[in-house]
C-alpha cells in the first residue's frame, strides 16, 4: 500500500505535473513549482518532501501507472455479463483518463529524456492494459457471451479508439470533434455490441403458439369428419 502523501507533498505533485504539462519539465523550475504550491519561493521547502525535481516527475508517473493497474481491476471479475461490463469500462475509463491531462500529456510529450520511466509507462499502462483487455475478451469468448474474434486486435481497436479519443483533447486543450463523453461511450457501446454480441439461432415458436396450432388442425380434422358423415347421412335420406 502506497503511504499517505501530506497534503503539501500531495499540493507540490499537483503542481508540478501541471506545470510539466503546460510548460515542459525543462522550462519548469524549483521555484516554479514551489510558487504555483503555495510555499515560499527560494525557500527549499520542496525538499522537504522531494529530494529533486526528477523525483517529482517519477511520482507522478509511478502515481499515473498505479492508477490503471487499479483501473484495470474489474477485468479480473468475469461474472458480469459481458456486454453490460463493456459500457461500464468504456466510462470508467474516460472518467480516469480525464482525471490525468497532466499525466497523459507529460506521459506523451516529456519522458524521452527519462528512458526507464518511458518504457515502464509504455509497459505497465499501454500495454498491460492491451493484454488484459485482451485476456478478458477471450474468457467471455468461451463463456459464449461475445461471438469468437481476434481478441488482441479487438482490444487495441477498443482501448485505443477511447485512449486517443482523451488524449487528442489533453494534447490540444480541446476536442477534435463537438462530442461529450456520453454520446461517445453509447456510440462505442453500440459498435461493440452489434460487433461482439453472439449470434443467436432463429427463435423457435413458442410452444404455446405451437400447442394452439396442433389444437386448431385437431378440432378442424374432427369437423371435416363430422361434416363428412353428414353428407352421407343425407344422401341415403329419399327425398320428399
Amino acid at each position: 500500500m502506497t503511504p499517505r502523501r501530506t497534503d503539501a507533498a500531495e499540493r507540490i505533485l499537483r503542481e508540478a505535473m501541471r506545470l510539466f504539462s503546460e510548460r515542459g519539465y525543462e522550462r519548469t523550475s524549483i521555484p516554479d513549482i514551489q510558487a504555483a504550491a503555495g510555499l515560499t519561493p527560494g525557500s527549499g521547502a520542496m525538499y522537504k518532501h522531494y529530494p529533486s525535481k526528477e523525483s517529482v516527475l517519477r511520482t507522478g508517473m509511478e502515481r499515473f501507472v498505479r492508477h490503471s493497474r487499479e483501473m484495470r481491476g474489474g477485468l479480473h471479475d468475469t461474472s458480469t455479463p459481458a456486454l453490460p461490463a463493456l459500457g461500464v469500462m468504456v466510462r470508467q475509463a474516460l472518467a480516469v483518463l480525464a482525471s490525468e491531462r497532466d499525466e497523459l500529456r507529460v506521459a506523451w510529450r516529456e519522458l524521452d529524456h527519462f528512458p526507464d520511466v518511458q518504457a515502464g509507462v509504455r509497459a505497465n499502462v499501454m500495454q498491460a492494459s492491451y493484454g488484459e483487455l485482451a485476456e478478458w475478451l477471450e474468457v467471455k469468448v468461451r463463456q459464449g457471451e461475445l461471438r469468437p474474434h481476434d481478441s488482441e486486435a479487438m482490444a487495441a481497436v477498443l482501448l485505443g479508439s477511447v485512449a486517443m479519443f482523451r488524449v487528442y483533447e489533453s494534447l490540444w486543450g480541446e476536442r477534435v470533434v463537438p462530442i461529450d463523453d456520453e454520446r461517445f461511450a453509447r456510440a462505442w457501446h453500440e459498435l461493440v455490441t452489434r460487433g461482439l454480441a453472439p449470434e443467436r439461432a432463429p427463435a423457435e415458436a413458442p410452444a404455446t403458439d405451437g400447442a394452439a396450432s396442433a389444437g386448431a388442425a385437431t378440432e378442424s380434422g374432427a369437423d371435416g369428419k363430422k361434416r363428412a358423415a353428414s353428407r352421407k347421412r343425407g344422401a341415403g335420406k329419399p327425398g320428399r
